[in-house]
């Protein structure tokens, strides 16, 4: 699995379905996410091998910064497993969830 790291300024909720989009429009698909308040959205996902470049340049012209480059996977054949954390530089306040009674 290919993990990538990255931070932004951006709100939130735009960021995180404006990296959905790209990961759909580079012809992958969101395996699951997870997130930590507003501070932080882990996403895993698949991609096209083919597309990883295209996908890391797109995350750029959303103001998502990738903290590493991306390996050149251009030549591989099929999908890859990906793991993107995105770290939200923000002076709001935590997002409450509602957490359900267990048991």
């Amino acid at each position: 699995m290919l993990v990538l790291e990255a931070s932004t300024r951006r709100s939130f909720h735009e960021a995180v379905h404006d990296v959905a989009e790209a990961i759909n429009a580079a012809g992958g698909w969101v395996v699951t996410h997870q997130f930590f308040s507003n501070r932080l959205a882990s996403i895993a996902f698949e991609i096209p091998a083919s597309a990883l470049g295209a996908f890391a340049a797109s995350l750029a012209d959303l103001g998502v910064t990738l903290h590493q480059p991306v390996p050149d996977r251009a030549a591989v054949a099929g999908e890859i497993a990906a793991q993107l954390s995105i770290t939200f530089v923000q002076d709001g306040p935590d997002i409450r969830r509602e957490v359900p009674a267990f048991g």
